[in-house]
């Protein structure tokens, strides 16, 4: 709790900072006044003055802000409270230092990102290769259409996809909504309609649908049955009794089966090829020998160029997914149960700390770029308001009056608040125990 708590105020603290810093800079550059730039909000702790700026450290570091005379209300301070300072700066420098927060959020998620890469950044190999279907899940969405392994899945909803990545995202934000898939089977191409089922109480979609696993071992826990019959990590299991396995998914249906039976393993390791007998255990029916499916990763780890290049087309790429879940959401295509809110990205802040300084880093570069998104969207009281507020005043070429819009940020504001409360209901129903889960929304 305690690491996810100061994870969660640094990732928070740094890229609100670093987007005020953007607004900052460009009325520095454009000649505005700025007369605050705090670090942190509430009251004052420490400061000093520079230049007509009171540089300050507030009291909660959940951020910060700048107060910069005609600009009109932000999302941190109320300022601009008379006609004679609106008219202080032109639309056209309201526009530019309005921009230039999530601009720099957009160019630091990149930075982030880019650093991430060259530090090395591991994924899951498949998640970069082809949508080929390795495995249906029995009893899946994906078991009740006309879907086969070997299937090369090529679009969905009418948009290519060419790696596993776009394939999982398209499925996981589709719970309970039907899907179009276009597959390629053999040459010939034919369409399958698929409802993903919701699982958890996240709302992500599962279609049963699984990426083709080479039969390695990564893993052989302490105890269980195939550790006792002497496999070891990095083992590849060719046949089982005699048939072969080309996958690991071939293992599950050849050993469940088998509880509590005998049988031999045909085993490459190291380039020497092994006959192993172990005798699965029964686990609920099933015969299991204990090795979890672990899907082989890759660590990317790029020079400089490469690191950077790579990091804007995924920032582009994560940009391009992101306006179309908004659009999914808007339409009611997807559950807004898988929008998180403070507590999840508090969650997800301490785990990516736990797992080491490069996925920090990675993580706030996906956080700066959601933030640099958001504030953009035309919504009263972000920044993407306030800009289309001004292009509305320059296509009627006259500014709106201070009561419109004071009325146009309070729904703005009432807004937001309705936004929040919907998100902090999400959290707290994910970290729910099972028991009290189970009891308010069923099992």
């Amino acid at each position: 709790m305690l690491v996810s708590v100061i994870a969660f105020i640094v990732v928070i603290g740094v890229l609100v900072v670093i987007h005020e810093a953007g607004h900052f800079g460009m009325a520095r550059l454009l000649g505005a006044p700025v007369e605050v730039f705090s670090v942190g909000f509430g009251r004052r702790l420490w400061g000093f003055e520079r230049g007509g700026t009171d540089y300050r450290i507030s009291l909660v570091p959940l951020g910060g802000y700048v107060r910069i005379p005609g600009l009109g209300p932000d999302e941190s301070d109320v300022v601009g409270e008379t006609t004679e300072e609106i008219d202080l700066l032109a639309r056209w420098k309201r526009a530019l230092i309005l921009l230039a927060g999530p601009a720099t959020n957009i160019v630091a998620a990149v930075l982030f990102i880019g650093v991430a890469y060259m530090m090395g950044v591991e994924t899951p190999a498949f998640r970069s290769e082809p949508p080929v279907v390795g495995w249906i899940d029995p009893g899946s969405p994906a078991a009740e259409v006309d879907l086969e392994v070997g299937d090369l899945v090529i679009a969905v909803d009418g948009s290519p996809v060419t790696m596993w990545s776009e394939l999982e995202t398209s499925i996981v934000t589709a719970a309970e909504h039907e899907v179009v898939l276009e597959v390629d089977r053999r040459g010939r191409r034919h369409q399958v309609r698929m409802i993903p089922e919701s699982v958890t109480r996240y709302g992500f979609g599962y279609s049963g649908l699984q990426p083709p696993v080479e039969p390695i071992l990564v893993q052989v826990p302490v105890g269980s049955a195939a550790r006792t019959a002497g496999l070891e990590p990095g083992d590849r299991i060719t046949a089982v009794d005699g048939e072969p396995v080309e996958q690991f998914y071939d293992l599950i249906r050849l050993i469940s089966p088998r509880a509590d039976e005998e049988i031999t393993l045909d085993v490459l390791r190291n380039g020497q090829e092994l006959e192993i007998t172990v005798v699965p255990r029964d686990v609920g029916g099933e015969g299991k020998i204990g090795v979890p499916l672990i899907p082989p990763s890759k660590i990317e780890h790029l020079g400089p160029v490469a690191a950077f290049t790579t990091a804007s087309l995924e920032c582009r790429r994560m940009t391009v997914e992101t306006f179309r879940i908004i659009g999914r959401l808007l339409t009611g295509k997807t559950s807004v149960k898988q929008v998180s809110g403070p507590i999840g990205i508090a969650q997800i802040s301490g785990e990516a700390a736990r797992s080491g300084l490069d996925s920090l880093i990675w993580f706030m570069g996906l956080i700066s770029l959601q933030l640099g998104i958001f504030n953009l969207l035309p919504i009263p009281i972000l920044d993407g308001g306030h800009l289309t507020i001004i292009a509305f005043e320059s296509a009627i070429r006259r500014d709106l009056s201070l009561r419109v819009k004071e009325r146009i940020l309070e729904v703005g504001f009432y807004a937001l608040i309705l936004l929040m409360v919907v998100v902090l209901f999400n959290d707290i129903v994910k970290i729910l125990p099972n028991s009290i889960y189970n009891f308010f929304f069923g099992s």
